[in-house]
C-alpha cells in the first residue's frame, strides 16, 4: 500500500525538519507526508513513522523533548544532502556534520535550522497524534512561529513563484523540482 499511496499522492513537499536533543545533538530528517494545515494561527503537519521497532525517530522524540523543530524548505542543489539525511544515523550522530551543511541558530526558538535553505519555519510543538498499526506513525501539528525567507526570493510581497527551486517527492525514487508553473485567475 505504501508503494501505491506514495506513487499516486504526488508531488509531496519535502519538509527537511531540524531539531535539537536534550544531550545537544543537532537531527535532520526530512518527510515527505508534509502539509500545511491552517493560516491563523499558520499550522503544519507532518507524519513521521515509527522505527521498525516501533520507537520513536530521532526527529520527534526530540521535539516532544524540546517542544520545538524548524522546518526548512530543499532546493535543487542540495537534494544529495538532503537524500543522505534520510539514513537511519545513531541518535549520537548529527546529520549536520555528516552532510557538511550549516547548522545555524534559529531566532524564535531553541533550535537551528539549515543555512543553505532559503526558506525555514521555526515551530513550536502543538499536538501529536499516533496512528496505524505496526510500528505505526505520528501526525504531528506544528505551529509556525517564526518564517525565514532569503531576499531574493521575494517581489511584491510575496514569494516569487520563479525563483524559489523547491523538490517534491514522487514514488520509488523519484523526485521532482516545480518545473512550468502557470496562473489562473
Amino acid at each position: 500500500v505504501y508503494a501505491w499511496l506514495t506513487s499516486v499522492i504526488v508531488p509531496r513537499p519535502i519538509a527537511w525538519v531540524s531539531t535539537r536533543s536534550s544531550q545537544g545533538i543537532e537531527n535532520l530528517a526530512p518527510y515527505s507526508y508534509f502539509s500545511g494545515l491552517a493560516s491563523s494561527p499558520p499550522l503544519l503537519t507532518l507524519g513521521i513513522a515509527n522505527l521498525r521497532d516501533g520507537k520513536e525517530k530521532d526527529t520527534l522524540r526530540n521535539a516532544r523533548e524540546s517542544g520545538f523543530l524548524c522546518v526548512n524548505i530543499v532546493e535543487e542543489p542540495f537534494v544529495d544532502q538532503m537524500n543522505r539525511t534520510s539514513g537511519e544515523f545513531p541518535s549520537d550522530v548529527s546529520e549536520f556534520h555528516e552532510t557538511g551543511l550549516t547548522p545555524t541558530a534559529c531566532t524564535a526558538i531553541p533550535c537551528v535550522r539549515v543555512a543553505e535553505s532559503r526558506v525555514a519555519m521555526e515551530c513550536r510543538l502543538v499536538d501529536v497524534h499516533p496512528y496505524g498499526n505496526g510500528p505505526g506513525v505520528n501526525l504531528v501539528v506544528a505551529e509556525v512561529i517564526h518564517l525565514h525567507v532569503a531576499d531574493e526570493l521575494i517581489e511584491d510581497g510575496t514569494i516569487a513563484d520563479d525563483r524559489l527551486r523547491p523538490v517534491a517527492r514522487l514514488g520509488g525514487t523519484a523526485y521532482a523540482g516545480i518545473g512550468n508553473a502557470f496562473h489562473l485567475p
